[in-house]
C-alpha cells in the first residue's frame, strides 16, 4: 500500500511517534529530503515568521532558513524582508527530529509526543526566538485530507500537517513582541529535486490559511489548491481541513479564486468558497497586509474575513514555475 492510499476512517489515525523521527532514506538516492517547519503570526503586527530545517538525510547536510517579514510593500524585494538568515550546509545533528540543535542556532524539543514542542532560534542582528508549540488537532497525513479533487494535489508522498497555538516572545532584531495565534506547522519526507518549483515539474498552487477568534482558536481553515496554468485566477482545493470549536472536519470541495497585481505575479486579493463534511458552505475574503516575495512566488500575512464579518489572520503561500509565468508574461486580470 503506498502513503497516498494510506487512510484510516477517523481524521489523525495514520500518523504514529515514529512519524515524529527521521524516515529512512531512499538507499543512495541524493534527493531525499526531509524538513521540519514552524512558523508563527503576530496579526497586530502583520507579521509572519518561518523556520525550516531541510535534511538532505544522505549527504549529511541541513539547510536552514528563518526569515520574518512585515512589509506592506509588495515590491519591496529582498531589501525589504526584516530578517533573514539562510544556510545551505549545515551539519547533520547527531540526535533525531525530537531533540535537536542545529549550529545555525536552531533548537526544536518535542515535549509531548505528537502535540507540544519548544522550538528556540538564537540568530543574528539581536534576533531570537523562545516558542511553545501546542497543537490545535492531531497531526494529519496528507492521505488523510483530500477532497473530490485529491486527483489534482501537488503533493503524493510523506507530509504532515497540524495547526498549533504558537504563544511565546520573539525578538527581531531588538524589538520584543509577544506570540499568541494559531499557526500551522508541516513535516515532509520524500525525494525531492532542487528544480525552479522545487517539486520537479511546472506547478502553480496555493498552501493558505485562516484562523479567527481570540488567538485563533474559534475556527481555522486550511487549504492546499492546485491553479490550473489556463487561468491562475482559479484554484482547486485538493487537500485541506477545518476546526471548527475544537472539532476537526474534512472539506468536501472548495475552490479559490485570485486577483494579481495588474503588472506583477503577486495575489493582491483572494477567496475561498468551501463546503465541509457537514454540507455547510464557508466564504472567506482575504486581503494580503505584509509580503514575503521568494523568487517565483509569494508569502503573505493576509487579513481574511468570514461571511459573518468576523475578521481572522493567516498566510498565502503562492509557488508558480518562473518558466510557465515567463511564457505566460503577464497575470491574468
Amino acid at each position: 500500500m503506498t502513503e497516498q492510499e494510506r487512510n484510516g476512517d477517523e481524521l489523525g489515525s495514520v500518523i504514529q511517534r515514529r512519524d515524529m523521527y527521521f524516515h529512512e532514506p531512499r538507499y543512495r538516492d541524493y534527493r531525499w529530503f526531509e524538513t521540519n517547519w514552524f512558523t508563527w503570526t503576530i496579526p497586530q503586527e502583520a507579521m509572519r515568521g518561518h523556520m525550516r530545517a531541510g535534511f538532505r538525510t544522505n549527504l549529511g547536510v541541513v539547510e536552514s532558513t528563518c526569515f520574518v517579514f512585515n512589509n506592506p510593500d509588495s515590491h519591496a524585494g529582498p531589501l525589504g524582508v526584516l530578517y533573514s538568515d539562510r544556510q545551505s550546509h549545515v551539519p547533520m545533528p547527531v540526535t533525531n527530529l525530537d531533540h535537536y540543535d542545529l549550529v545555525s542556532g536552531l533548537s526544536v524539543r518535542m515535549t509531548q509526543p505528537l502535540s507540544e514542542w519548544e522550538v528556540r532560534y538564537e540568530g543574528g542582528h539581536d534576533t531570537s526566538f523562545d516558542l511553545h508549540y501546542r497543537s490545535m488537532m492531531p497531526p494529519l497525513h496528507i492521505s488523510e485530507t483530500g477532497t473530490d479533487e485529491v486527483k489534482h494535489a501537488t503533493i503524493h508522498h510523506g507530509h504532515i500537517d497540524q495547526m498549533m497555538h504558537v504563544t511565546g516572545t520573539v525578538r527581531v532584531r531588538g524589538v520584543e513582541y509577544e506570540v499568541n495565534w494559531a499557526a500551522p506547522r508541516d513535516h515532509s519526507w520524500s525525494s525531492r529535486p532542487e528544480s525552479s518549483s522545487g517539486y520537479g515539474f511546472p506547478m502553480s498552487g496555493n498552501f493558505d490559511y485562516g484562523s479567527f477568534g481570540e488567538g485563533g482558536q474559534d475556527f481555522t481553515f486550511f487549504v492546499q489548491t492546485r491553479n490550473a496554468w489556463k487561468d491562475l485566477r482559479q484554484g482547486v482545493v485538493h487537500n485541506g481541513y477545518i476546526i471548527d470549536g475544537g472539532d476537526l472536519l474534512r472539506i468536501k470541495s472548495g475552490e479559490g479564486r485570485y486577483t494579481y497585481e495588474e503588472s506583477d505575479w503577486v495575489i493582491k486579493a483572494l477567496t475561498y468558497e468551501i463546503e465541509d463534511e457537514r454540507g455547510r458552505t464557508h466564504i472567506f475574503e482575504g486581503v494580503p497586509r505584509s509580503f514575503y516575495g521568494s523568487g517565483a512566488g509569494t508569502l503573505a500575512a493576509v487579513e481574511w474575513r468570514n461571511r459573518d464579518g468576523e475578521t481572522g489572520w493567516g498566510e498565502y503561500n503562492w509557488h508558480g514555475d518562473v518558466y510557465e509565468l515567463q511564457r505566460i508574461g503577464r497575470p491574468p486580470q
